[in-house]
This record gives C-alpha cells, sequence and structure tokens, in this order.
C-alpha cells in the first residue's frame, strides 16, 4: 500500500504508531500527521518527509486539535489515509469519544484519496457519541482477526476489503 512519492496522513492512535515503526526505511514519502508520538517516530526516519499540523495540544491523547489543523487537511490531497479507529460498526460507521477529533477524522477522510482504517478487534461493534464517517467511506480495514471471522461479515458486505 506504501509507494515512493505519496503523500501520506495519519491519525494518532497506538495502532497507527505501530505502523510508523514498520514503514520501511527506504522508503520516501511526505507524511503529515497532528499526532505528536508518530512525528516523534517518523522524525527519526531518514527517507520521510514529516509535516507535523499544529494546533491546541488535547494533552491526554497527544494530538494537536482546532481549525488551524482542519485549515491544513481542507487544502490537502493526499494519497492515502492511515486512520486509527476509536469504534466502528456496521450501521454507524467510524465514531469518536471526542467531538473535535471527529472533526478532523472527518476532514482527513475527505482530504485523502484511499482511507484505511486499523481496527483492533476490541473495537469492533462499538459506538462512540460523534460519527466520523459511514463505511462507504472505507476502502480498507485492516485488523488483527482473519478477513474470514464471523464478526467480519457486516463490514464484508458492505464492500470494505478486509485484510
Amino acid at each position: 500500500m506504501l509507494h515512493d512519492g505519496q503523500v501520506i496522513i495519519m491519525s494518532g492512535g497506538t495502532t497507527n504508531l505501530v505502523l510508523a515503526k514498520l514503514i520501511p526505511l527506504d522508503l520516501k514519502a511526505t507524511i503529515y500527521t497532528y499526532s505528536l508520538p508518530i512525528a516523534m517516530q517518523l522524525s527519526q526516519h531518514p527517507n520521510i518527509e514529516l509535516m507535523f499540523i499544529g494546533g491546541k495540544m488535547q494533552k491526554n491523547a497527544m494530538v494537536t486539535i482546532g481549525i488551524d489543523v482542519i485549515q491544513v487537511l481542507s487544502k490537502l490531497k493526499a494519497d492515502i489515509c492511515f486512520m486509527g479507529v476509536s469504534s466502528i460498526n456496521t450501521k454507524l460507521g467510524l465514531t469518536e469519544k471526542g467531538y473535535e477529533v471527529s472533526i478532523i477524522k472527518k476532514a482527513m477522510m475527505q482530504s485523502s484519496d484511499k482511507v484505511i482504517a486499523l481496527v483492533s478487534s476490541e473495537k469492533l461493534d462499538t459506538k462512540m457519541p460523534y460519527v466520523v464517517g459511514e463505511l462507504n467511506h472505507l476502502n480498507t480495514i485492516i485488523t488483527n482477526l482473519d478477513p474470514s471471522d464471523v464478526k467480519l461479515e457486516g463490514y464484508l458486505n458492505s464492500g470494505v476489503i478486509i485484510l
């Protein structure tokens, strides 16, 4: 999924932090993130042009929020977005606990040609108060479950690729 020359957006979260550690050292790409831990991890990468999106720091999650983040994202056209997921279900799609983060994630989805959700199995079939986007906004879900697991049937039926 990763290729030289791509423009990539990464949301925050522990799963995306693991992904950041797995990016091949020879990948030459531009990565935008509003997550301080992910920015710190990617700052060690020799071939990544890192674009940290500043704004008001949400200290508990170590991400920036606010209109500054939305403005940067609204002017961006990314090839791919790796979205960390707080909760997902087949009826509501992606949902978030906080309003500000839900708005930022919506903007990330709108700015990207392809959206890949990184979903650990305990976040499947859960919901939080703020809708980020419906399943039809996702291209792929990457999860720790086998793609044939019965828990993923509804997601497969929605047309999302499961890896």
